[in-house]
């Protein structure tokens, strides 16, 4: 499965809307081809990374678009390296 990142540039949020907002998403897989791994906060930037595993980029648009914080870009991950570990996706 592929795995894509989401810049956001979403100023304004307090932590309070971000917690809500992530909250009221009980479905962090909204279906069977899509799961919400993270969503970092930079609250104080009005930054956010949101990060997804999903057969496809266009699954992941559809949650963007369901939580509602439109993505400035959205990247296709090719390596990750996580506590010293390096894999390839």
């Amino acid at each position: 499965m592929a795995r894509f990142m989401a810049i956001h540039n979403i100023s304004g949020v307090t932590e309070e809307e971000f917690r809500e907002k992530l909250s009221a998403i009980k479905k962090w897989r909204p279906d069977r081809r899509t799961t919400i791994l993270k969503v970092y906060g930079a609250l104080e930037d009005g930054m956010l990374i949101s990060e997804c595993e999903a057969v496809e980029q266009s699954h992941f648009e559809d949650w963007i678009k369901m939580v509602g914080w439109p993505a400035v870009s959205i990247h296709k991950v090719d390596v990750i390296c996580q506590v010293g570990n390096i894999w390839k996706m």
